[in-house]
């Protein structure tokens, strides 16, 4: 299992992130959307190609919040 970060926004360009544990992309952007859609009760979109398990993007996600 790879811990897969993925981005998600609203229609005001309003933006969060997380991360799910999947084993490949495709389950990865099923738990993303599914995490989504349950989180954001249809306000927030996924940014379906932000999904990726980079250690190097996670670093950079998580120093927007120091």
């Amino acid at each position: 299992m790879k811990t897969w970060n993925f981005t998600f926004a609203d229609e005001y360009n309003d933006w969060g992130w997380n991360s799910v544990q999947a084993r490949g992309v495709k389950s990865a952007v099923k738990k993303a959307e599914k995490w989504v859609a349950k989180m954001g009760k249809g306000k927030w979109t996924l940014n379906v190609n932000s999904v990726n398990c980079s250690t190097a993007t996670e670093k950079m996600l998580l120093s927007n919040f120091y």
